[in-house]
């Protein structure tokens, strides 16, 4: 694998930019492998008890809250490569080839790697997250299980690759990803007029971030001609998204009686979401739910230092995702809002002030009375690439 070579110097920050590769640099040494919130079922001493209630939550809870590298270390848990990880790698490297940088080399490998990790029990090509997960109520995903977050950050990114390196393999790969979004997941809502879809194939969900992310992709495909089938159900999705928009501008996670909260970095993902395709169909008719989302989002997520609070009502845990989803959102709305990009600008280097590690990767979160440094490849690392390298192309003043 060949380091990040600088092409043609922009006159950026050097912060960003050291920041940037110093991540980079961290990544490709451990080959884009590494630990995860969730992955402590990957234990080799945890045996088939641990995946039944109430142990599996207690352990996943655990690992996630309080575990860290020493409870990782002590229970081995093998570095994994997850495939959104190398999903948000992979886009990086597509913004950063746009920027003067030689990032070819890089996105070429973390492709590579990509498609090896696709999920081979489903004819479509389709990703899963590397751990095994048991869900409060019994639901259970075995590792590399598909599911529609993974799958569409994997397609976008193929598609990236696709559009900037010329690649017809990538494009036929993500093509096929989004086969698989429209016609195995479920549709939870399907009444003529709005789509929800569900979570997995096995799931009804409804939840409306996963859904409104599988209708951006959907809205992205849809542009050609062959595929304006696809633009029609964007519609429908971006419909229920809408609909389930509070008077004040808000979603809350999802429509189940638990999934009332309403945090940062999924609101941030609606809000792209529903940009993304407006962008991709020149479709207006969301234009009042995007304001009143952006307005709601800027109002209550973020402290006046540029640290993005977690829920819409409290501050703490701050978040490296809520950190890393702002910069994205930020930079995303640069074009609507003139004083975007600085926001985008100051959540950067709060986030580099106050969460990156001396070798290079970020820490997890900020609590009231102490801060986790644990280096997360999918939750932390691999979105701080992929914010700052976003950045990076809107300071260079080119368009995403």
């Amino acid at each position: 694998m060949n380091a990040l070579a600088v092409a043609t110097p922009a006159p950026l920050e050097t912060e960003f930019d050291s920041a940037l590769l110093g991540l980079h640099h961290w990544l490709q040494a451990r080959d884009y492998a590494g630990y995860e919130p969730y992955d402590v079922l990957n234990s080799p001493f945890l045996g088939t008890w641990a995946q039944h209630q109430p142990f599996a939550t207690l352990l996943i809870q655990s690992a996630k809250r309080i575990g860290g590298l020493p409870l990782r270390r002590l229970l081995q848990i093998p570095h994994s490569r997850n495939p959104k990880a190398l999903g948000l790698a992979l886009a990086a490297y597509c913004d950063l080839s746009q920027t003067g940088w030689d990032s070819h080399a890089a996105a070429e490998h973390v492709k590579h790697l990509l498609i090896e990790a696709r999920s081979n029990r489903e004819s479509d090509s389709c990703w899963g997250y590397d751990w095994h997960y048991v869900s409060l109520r019994g639901a259970r995903l075995p590792a590399f299980s598909p599911n529609s977050i993974a799958t569409v950050f994997c397609a976008d990114a193929l598609l990236d690759y696709a559009e900037a390196f010329n690649d017809r393999e990538a494009r036929a790969i993500a093509l096929s990803a989004a086969h698989w979004l429209a016609t195995r997941l479920q549709r939870s809502v399907d009444d003529g007029h709005r789509i929800c879809l569900s979570y997995t194939p096995h799931d009804r969900t409804r939840i409306f971030n996963n859904s409104a992310l599988v209708g951006a992709l959907l809205a992205r495909v849809g542009r050609q001609p062959q595929n304006r089938q696809y633009r029609e159900t964007a519609h429908c999705i971006m419909q229920y998204l809408a609909d389930g928009q509070s008077p004040d501008g808000s979603w809350r996670y999802g429509m189940a009686p638990s999934q009332s909260w309403i945090d940062s970095f999924h609101t941030g993902y609606n809000l792209c979401a529903l940009l993304a395709y407006q962008k991709s169909t020149g479709d207006q008719a969301f234009g009042e739910i995007l304001d009143r989302g952006y307005d709601f989002y800027r109002r209550h997520f973020f402290r006046g230092d540029g640290s993005p609070r977690y829920f819409h009502d409290r501050t703490y845990p701050i978040d490296i995702h809520a950190c890393s989803q702002a910069i994205l959102t930020f930079c995303a709305f640069s074009h609507f809002d003139s004083l975007a990009l600085s926001c985008a600008e100051q959540v950067a280097r709060w986030t580099i002030a106050h969460l990156r590690n001396r070798d290079g990767s970020f820490g997890y979160q900020i609590h009231r009375f102490h801060t986790d440094r644990t280096p997360y490849v999918r939750w932390s690392e691999a979105w701080m690439l992929r914010a700052l390298a976003r950045l990076r192309l809107h300071l260079c003043g080119a368009t995403a």
